[in-house]
């Protein structure tokens, strides 16, 4: 047992260590656990999301109804300057930013910002110009850079209000709209240049520009210091923003009731930005699909709330793999159960998940939550594979050695199943089917062979019985000499009929196989084996017979007898196979049965019916001699004697089966047996 425990920490160590090793060579030559972990981050990222956004934040929202403007009226449309411009078509004049930022400054807005590209210069620009210029850092205008494909790489091409706008804006009213390139937008910064925006190194000469949302909250009074580094920032909780359609601003009847004659902007941070499909202005974000305007809120809250999300780095990520390596060895080692052990793997999983959420939570930090998790899964199933593995291993020993001197199915039992096999020590009363098969005149035609031959005929001819025996799943019971014991029902126990049905298969697979085993002596020049078998099924006791030294698994009872007369019948009726009646009402719509005769046998009172198996090609034999047989019952015997003559030139058994009547007949014509004569027949000998 040492040994073995010794070797079995030696493989779970192995275990373990290629575990590792291929979650580390993933790590650093796929990136697939980057990836995972930005997936797992977003998914805690949602679970310990609880915080709104601001409620003085207001979502201006540039939709299909403001473009449209299909649900209004057109005197509603003639009452307003800015819906006649809207009406002609988009893009709108940039008098309609004008009018917008004027009557929502005027009702009291902290800030307009502008998540809108206004890039080339046009006439009606003067319009949302002399808005700036009245309305000194209240107003954010967008601007962008777009990077461009190159035989070097890609080129960066900032866009930016035209002259106008620029000149009333510049310095504290332009923010950048570009987050950093990523497909999913998890990270803002506070400033950015066109390369950190690529994720590359600055150049000191390269120009800084500030964020929408940086620029944003400077004006709204907050100290924000100029930073380079891309960060993760923290959402808040999507679609907690309240969103107006633009257009309504403009409507008097909504500009007085909806939003009480502008009541509602008093002191509020406004963002105008495009929320309409056609605008393609929509990001994947960990939290789904949101609207650029949107994710500018986001931004602009983690910024002024300072929520920026920290993230283990390389280092501990790497640790990470050991540290979740070792923990699967020390569970591997103490568990032995394997439900349990995979239960503590998943667990453990769990554990550190939940550790992750937490940390994450109270503290805005990341733990490495891919690689632990890869670890604990990879290095988890790995030891239990190996423990499987080795497991197998050792019962395929153990069972290759048992199978030697024990039946398969009492090998299996003790193997997989030990205490349900300790359980019937005791001995069980069982539904059983019982098969004797027995080599006929065997004995004396050995008398003359070597005895090496004999064992060595015996031999071959069992291994054939024996692995028909196991493929018809039946359990070899015990060798009595030439004779062979199978059982159902004792060890494995099925449905009486699944019992039944298997017994006669391996009975008719027997029969096959000696034949085939004969077939080989013809060619040899030896002389051809033949067996009996009887099969019976019925109560006995089933359980371990024997001393302490040494017992064996068995079954006891009056079927078992039943079986044994049953076979030695077959030499009396030249059946090679004969069944009871109970296997025959069970087996039957599998198999054909031929009623043979209905005995007594030595030792029972009670009457049996014997029954024979046959195929297709043998029905119209088996139906002559059942009508020569009810001749027989008849008592019309020499008319039986000419019926049953009729079976002399058909296949085996049944002109060895007539001659066994027909000799009956004989003996009743000279002896009749009486009028009080039942037709059954009494072997007064074993």
């Amino acid at each position: 047992m040492v040994r073995l425990d010794s070797t079995r920490l030696r493989w779970l160590a192995a275990a373990v260590a290629a575990g590792m090793v291929l979650v580390l060579l993933m790590t650093v030559l796929t990136g697939k656990p980057h990836h995972w972990n930005q997936l797992l981050q977003d998914w805690l990222l949602r679970q310990t999301t609880t915080e709104s956004l601001p409620d003085d934040y207001l979502l201006v929202a540039l939709d299909e109804p403001s473009i449209q403007l299909d649900m209004l009226e057109p005197e509603e449309v003639e009452a307003s300057r800015a819906l006649q411009l809207m009406r002609a078509g988009f893009p709108w004049s940039r008098e309609v930013y004008a009018l917008l930022a004027e009557r929502l400054l005027n009702a009291g807005a902290r800030i307009v910002i502008f998540d809108i590209l206004l890039t080339s210069a046009r006439a009606d620009d003067e319009a949302l110009a002399d808005v700036l210029r009245r309305y000194p850092d209240k107003i954010v205008l967008a601007s962008n850079f777009e990077f461009i494909a190159a035989n070097d790489g890609s080129e960066a091409a900032y866009y930016f209000p035209p002259t106008p706008l620029l000149a009333e804006a510049a310095g504290r009213g332009i923010g950048l709209a570009t987050f950093p390139h990523q497909s999913t937008i998890r990270y803002s910064a506070i400033d950015a240049t066109a390369e950190s925006l690529r994720g590359k190194p600055s150049a000191l000469t390269d120009t800084i520009r500030p964020f929408l949302g940086t620029v944003a909250a400077r004006l709204l009074g907050q100290t924000v210091t100029e930073d380079l580094r891309p960060r993760r920032f923290r959402y808040s909780l999507p679609q907690t923003v309240r969103k107006i359609p633009l257009y309504e601003i403009f409507v008097p009847a909504y500009w007085e009731k909806n939003f009480r004659n502008g009541e509602v902007f008093r002191d509020r941070v406004v963002l105008v930005g495009a929320t309409a499909e056609g605008l393609k202005d929509y990001f994947f974000t960990p939290f789904g699909r949101l609207a650029g305007p949107e994710i500018q809120l986001h931004a602009l809250a983690a910024i002024q709330r300072q929520q920026w999300l920290e993230q283990a780095g390389a280092p501990l990520t790497l640790a990470g793999i050991p540290l979740a390596g070792a923990m699967v060895f020390l569970l591997a080692w103490a568990q032995r159960h394997s439900g349990k052990y995979v239960f503590g793997v998943l667990l453990g999983a769990t554990a550190w998940l939940g550790l992750c959420a937490v940390v994450l939570y109270t503290g805005s930090y990341f733990l490495p939550i891919a690689t632990p998790l890869l670890t604990w899964l990879i290095c988890g199933f790995g030891t239990l594979a190996t423990d499987v593995a080795l497991e197998r291993r050792e019962r395929s020993r153990l069972r290759g050695t048992l199978e030697r001197y024990v039946s398969k199915d009492v090998v299996r039992e003790i193997v997989e199943n030990p205490d349900s096999f300790l359980q019937t020590l005791g001995g069980q009363r069982k539904e059983v089917v019982v098969l004797f098969s027995d080599l006929q005149g065997f004995t004396s035609a050995s008398e003359n062979l070597d005895p090496a031959a004999v064992v060595a005929l015996l031999n071959s001819y069992f291994g054939e019985m024996v692995e028909a025996v196991f493929s018809g799943r039946g359990t070899l019971d015990k060798f009595i000499g030439d004779a062979l014991m199978a059982t159902w029902g004792g060890i494995r126990q099925a449905t009486p009929q699944e019992d039944t049905g298997l017994a006669v298969t391996t009975a008719l697979e027997m029969a096959r196989r000696l034949d085939a085993f004969n077939a080989e002596r013809k060619l040899r020049n030896e002389a051809p084996w033949t067996a009996g078998i009887g099969i019976c099924q019925g109560p006995a006791i089933f359980g371990n017979i024997g001393s302490q030294q040494k017992m064996e698994p068995t079954v006891i009872g009056d079927t078992v007898n039943l079986a044994s007369r049953i076979e030695g019948l077959t030499r009396i009726y030249g059946c090679h196979i004969l069944v009871d009646e109970r296997t025959a009402m069970q087996a039957q719509g599998d198999y054909e049965f031929l009623l043979i005769d209905v005995v007594r046998v030595k030792g029972r009172q009670q009457s049996e019916k014997l029954f024979f198996p046959y195929g297709k090609s043998a029905t119209a034999a088996a139906a002559k001699f059942s009508a020569a047989r009810e001749i027989y019952l008849s008592g019309n015997f020499a008319a039986a004697r000419i019926a049953l003559a009729e079976l002399s030139t058909s296949e085996k058994p049944f002109p060895a089966l007539a001659a066994c009547f027909a000799a009956r007949c004989e003996a009743f014509l000279l002896d009749s047996p009486g009028e009080d004569w039942d037709g059954v027949w009494d072997f007064l000998s074993k």
